[in-house]
């Protein structure tokens, strides 16, 4: 098998995360100076044994330069700067993070190899807290990690291992700079306390005002010369756009209900943007995402072959022919396009997804099996009044088990559980919630004989699988839009009616999530349409069968 050339965003990704790395090691290893600084001192002697290292040293600059002509490629690449907020501050510290890593080279690695000055904390810290330029240092730390955090987070948030050590993640997100700003304060003041030592700091690990003048020109020399190169990035960015105009290089996109010209090489999700057509978006542009696609429908010929990222999502979406990720899309003639995913409407599909949450969950399905038969001999209005106490009950359980109801109807209602919990948590709220249903169910069918003198068939089933949900702003739409190999399963287990006799099925995921085993006897294979090995279930009378042993 032949391996793919690295891509624009492989490079830009394996970049950002190892500069992510080099961050998130200093601040742990800030961090160690709560505890003291000789501990600070020996684990940084660790990092540079890493990082000063040829290999070392080739990875780090070789990542930061990478990274950095990628972003100021993407930045003149693109033809509008018309984007999402989240975004622009992405954008926006990225920038920064190069006036951080400036300032620590010079201070760190530059001050060693041409003065000599050893990369230690006492002599760093030292020299910023008495020149009161801790603040300072402190603060550039933040667009850098800020950056680094977004830029994981549009990379990996879709992954089922992300979303499931997404509160981990943000836990040390949150903590890790915060630890290590507290870490460097605690070794200054602990230095700035050794009042036997500070006149021996003060000669012997401070540079002498020769060599800090030295190295604050060379700091700010490269400073304002990477001022200076994102400078021209705009000012390129403006004569292209002169030339263009001047030449008039211009195409037309056509859009179902309008037309955009713009210059040839604008993407088609540029065009959207400058001419504000609502286009959803989610990744920002990068093709990590679908949501952008369109169809087509004239110019083909016009339309460049996908590179590498682009084709290994129309892969992953199995993609018709003529559809095309408008993020990559650069048309060098007239085209005709057909967003596929709508952005406009009552809840704009572009705010719904952007909450869109894809995890490992835990679904249960409640069945009113026979409310057709129920409704041959009675009115409709009886019929309505039962599906209203119908699906009270249901939501009552279901929420006092932490779940939530994601869908109703007049015979059914859909419950999801691990929105909040990873999933061996889900599985077991929702095996709780399938006995308390149960029981509520049971009062329920007391209740419909007695008021109405007619029995009441109801089921229950229970799976775990990926899905994804959503919030949604339209009363239309519910409060819960889900979807997913978890309920279709599972409807597809409703509809095979292989298990008519059950008045509570649970898939063997559930139990193996949950780690609990029901009986033996209570397994079936059930063989669903469209799938190619029987899905394993087991059975059970009565939701108390479900009880976790004490």
């Amino acid at each position: 098998m032949s391996l793919r050339p690295p891509t624009f965003r492989d490079l830009r990704l394996t970049s950002g995360l190892v500069l992510f790395g080099y961050v998130a090691t200093h601040l742990a290893n800030h961090a160690l100076g709560l505890a003291s600084i000789d501990l600070a001192e020996r684990g940084l002697n660790s990092a540079l044994r890493v990082w000063h290292s040829w290999p070392g040293t080739v990875l780090l600059y070789g990542a930061a330069a990478t990274h950095v002509t990628l972003a100021l490629v993407a930045l003149y690449r693109r033809r509008t700067l018309r984007m999402p907020p989240l975004e622009v501050i992405r954008i926006a510290l990225g920038l920064g993070i190069p006036l951080l890593l400036i300032g620590h080279a010079i201070n760190t690695r530059y001050a060693w190899e041409a003065y000599r000055l050893a990369p230690e904390y006492a002599r760093v810290v030292w020299s910023l807290w008495t020149s009161d330029g801790e603040g300072r240092q402190l603060a550039l730390l933040v667009p850098g990690w800020l950056h680094g955090c977004l830029g994981v987070n549009f990379a990996f948030c879709r992954r089922a291992w992300y979303q499931r050590l997404r509160p981990a993640l943000f836990a040390a997100a949150l903590l890790l700079p915060v630890l290590g700003a507290l870490g460097f304060l605690a070794m200054g003041k602990e230095l700035a306390g050794d009042e036997a030592n500070r006149a021996f700091l003060d000669s012997n690990l401070g540079a002498d005002a020769a060599t800090r003048i030295a190295l604050a020109r060379t700091r700010d020399s490269l400073v304002a010369a990477w001022l200076a190169l994102i400078g021209a990035v705009f000012v390129a960015r403006e004569v292209r756009a002169f030339v263009e105009r001047r030449r008039n290089v211009a195409i037309t996109i056509a859009y179902p209900q309008r037309v955009a010209r713009v210059p040839a090489g604008w993407t088609v999700l540029e065009a959207s943007r400058s001419h504000f057509i609502p286009h959803l978006s989610l990744c920002g542009g990068q093709a990590r995402c679908s949501t952008c696609r369109v169809q087509v429908t004239a110019g083909d010929e016009h339309c460049p072959p996908p590179d590498a990222s682009e084709q290994a999502t129309l892969d992953r979406i199995r993609a018709l022919p003529g559809v095309r990720l408008a993020c990559q899309l650069r048309p060098t003639g007239d085209v005709g396009v057909v967003p596929l995913l709508a952005a406009t409407g009552p809840a704009p599909a572009q705010e719904l997804a952007a909450s869109v949450l894809e995890r490992d969950l835990a679904v249960v399905v409640v069945a009113w099996r026979n409310r057709l038969a129920f409704a041959h001999g009675h009115l409709p209005q009886d019929v309505v009044y039962l599906s209203g106490l119908f699906g009270a009950t249901v939501g009552g359980a279901v929420h006092a088990s932490g779940g939530t109801v994601s869908e109703t109807s007049v015979d059914g209602a859909v419950a999801v559980f691990g929105i909040a919990t990873d999933c061996a948590a889900a599985c077991r709220q929702a095996l709780a919630a399938t006995e308390a249903v149960d029981r509520a169910l049971d009062g329920l069918r007391r209740r419909y004989a007695a008021e109405f003198g007619a029995p009441a068939d109801f089921a229950i089933f229970v799976h775990a699988g990926h899905g994804a949900v959503s919030d949604s702003a339209s009363p239309l739409a519910g409060h819960l839009l889900a979807a997913g190999d978890a309920f279709d399963t599972l409807h597809a287990l409703r509809a095979s009616g292989r298990v008519a006799d059950a008045a509570i099925t649970v898939t063997a995921a559930v139990f193996a999530h949950a780690g609990r085993a029901p009986p033996a006897s209570a397994w079936r294979d059930v063989a669903l349409a469209d799938a190619q090995e029987p899905l394993r279930v087991a059975v059970f009378a009565e939701g108390a069968a479900l009880r976790a042993p004490a």
